[in-house]
């Protein structure tokens, strides 16, 4: 008698984030959508006039990929000092977190990599704004 094997199956205990979104089609479905409303935005557009979106959209889906526990890693340059010439202030830094949580919401992203997602981004609040207030 041969012994008994178990089938291994992935339950959503076991699952990243990264594929519980649904891995790299629907990231990147995600980061596209959300990196087209920045450079439509008339808030914080004006500071992506002059960047390549497919080199942004590259970066901005390592970064989440990365951070969501996809096979991915971030090839940009240090956040702080590629953001520091852009003398980006807190307003700024919370319009584009909004346009994140709303895209992210859109797409039907489960709640708890949301906030995830944003407690992430929040983090990154001092090497990009470097503590600036909107009346600087």
């Amino acid at each position: 008698m041969q012994p008994e094997t178990t089938k291994q199956t992935s339950t959503p205990a076991s699952l990243s984030m990264y594929e519980r979104m649904g891995g790299e089609p629907v990231l990147r479905e995600v980061v596209r959508d959300f990196v087209q409303r920045f450079y439509k935005d008339m808030i914080i557009g004006f500071f992506f006039t002059k960047i390549d979106q497919e080199q942004l959209l590259q970066r901005e889906f390592e970064h989440a990929s990365q951070r969501l526990g996809g096979p991915h890693t971030y090839q940009g340059r240090p956040i702080g000092p590629t953001h520091r010439p852009h003398r980006i202030n807190a307003g700024q830094f919370n319009r584009r977190l909004w346009i994140v949580e709303q895209t992210l919401h859109k797409h039907d992203v489960p709640p708890d990599i949301i906030e995830y997602w944003l407690q992430e981004e929040r983090k990154l609040f001092n090497s990009i704004t470097q503590g600036r207030t909107c009346v600087d």
